[in-house]
């Protein structure tokens, strides 16, 4: 992934970059997830601040569900984090 100055970001797909207008709206939420969280390490590099998370897997299917919760249970190893749902299906 590429991002410029603004936080507009590009990924490289299968050798060519797209922008983030050609991936589904699940893929962009864990494209913009996966960016929070990487600027939270790059911000923060000795304190560890909470993050809050409100319910940001709905546009997800339930196997992106399953890896993004294991991306949240590593990074709660590190962090602390305050994470709201509205369904069952993504506790």
């Amino acid at each position: 992934m590429n991002l410029d100055i603004n936080l507009n970001a590009e990924v490289n797909e299968k050798g060519s970059n797209k922008k983030l207008d050609f991936f589904s709206t699940g893929y962009k939420d864990l494209i913009y997830i996966c960016m929070r969280l990487s600027l939270i390490d790059s911000l923060f590099e000795e304190e560890k601040p909470f993050i809050i998370l409100d319910d940001p897997f709905t546009n997800l299917d339930e196997e992106k569900v399953k890896n993004a919760m294991n991306l949240i249970k590593t990074k709660a190893e590190e962090y602390q984090i305050i994470y709201f749902v509205c369904h069952e299906s993504r506790v």
